[in-house]
């Protein structure tokens, strides 16, 4: 599943981005039902010949990702009418709802085992490969470890301003936090960025699937309960942690950062108090 990257058109790149981003938003906002429909339009440009290999591949991606969204939607009200009849605390059913990532990884799973890609991002990665200081491939040079230390000091700093420090409310989140952080960041992280990242990377080149995929991570949020305006900071922040990832050539150092910025959400009462 692989195409030679420089033949691409704008054409044929506008038309990628249109179908998978297109997928990512359109299926939190129709039913399933109509998610159908949009699964068949996939299939029929998936079938045309005349359109290039990259859109046929983004147009399966697509479907996978519709199929994982939907699995995922629903695992997660299994878990939580679980959960609730066992009478768990809120916080430890938000949490472990996150295992519901679990149904969207599967197709993806399943066409990795049916077809290899060249890129691989699914393994531990490097924390001494380098990254450059804005732009991930132009700016400051800096090992992976540095980068992450100080990407992380100036999360926290930030966050720093908006946490509640009262000892009952730090004690009582703490836990649940760490159950959350830790389900969320290595399940996202195997998703986003080992299993799709890769195919994209395949397809598209480093950049570009970096991009596109970025744009499809941050409009996902808007599923979880983000307005639109912090799905488009979810994009940036994705960018990041697919730049992180293309350099160190895995998913360890960036699932640590992943882990650090969903720690400091739920300190911020963006995850428990949506």
């Amino acid at each position: 599943m692989s195409i030679r990257r420089e033949n691409i058109s704008t054409i044929s790149l506008i038309t990628m981005l249109v179908i998978f981003v297109g997928t990512v938003i359109a299926v939190q906002l129709t039913t399933v039902y109509m998610s159908v429909g949009w699964l068949f339009i996939l299939y029929m440009i998936y079938l045309l010949r005349p359109v290039s290999r990259g859109v046929r591949d983004v147009s399966l991606l697509s479907m996978l990702y519709l199929l994982g969204y939907w699995l995922c939607v629903y695992l997660s009200v299994f878990i939580k009418e679980y959960l609730n009849l066992v009478d768990f605390p809120g916080e430890f059913i938000i949490a472990c709802s996150r295992l519901s990532l679990i149904g969207f990884i599967i197709p993806f799973l399943v066409l990795r085992i049916i077809t290899k890609s060249t890129t691989d991002y699914l393994k531990k990665g490097s924390f001494t490969e380098t990254i450059y200081f804005p732009l991930i491939w132009k700016g400051v040079k800096d090992p992976i470890w540095r980068f992450l230390l100080i990407a992380s000091c100036v999360v926290i700093f930030s966050f720093s301003f908006v946490i509640d420090y009262s000892p009952e409310n730090l004690y009582s989140l703490l836990w649940f936090g760490l159950l959350f952080a830790l389900i969320n960041s290595v399940l996202e992280e195997i998703l986003w960025r080992g299993l799709i990242l890769s195919r994209f990377v395949d397809v598209l080149g480093e950049k570009l699937g970096l991009v596109i995929v970025s744009i499809g991570f941050g409009m996902y949020h808007y599923s979880i309960g983000f307005p639109w305006s912090i799905c488009a900071l979810f994009s940036i922040f994705g960018m990041v942690l697919g730049g992180i990832t293309i350099r160190s050539k895995g998913l360890l150092p960036v699932m640590i950062l992943h882990f650090i910025m969903n720690m400091l959400f739920v300190f911020s009462g963006l995850i428990f108090n949506m």
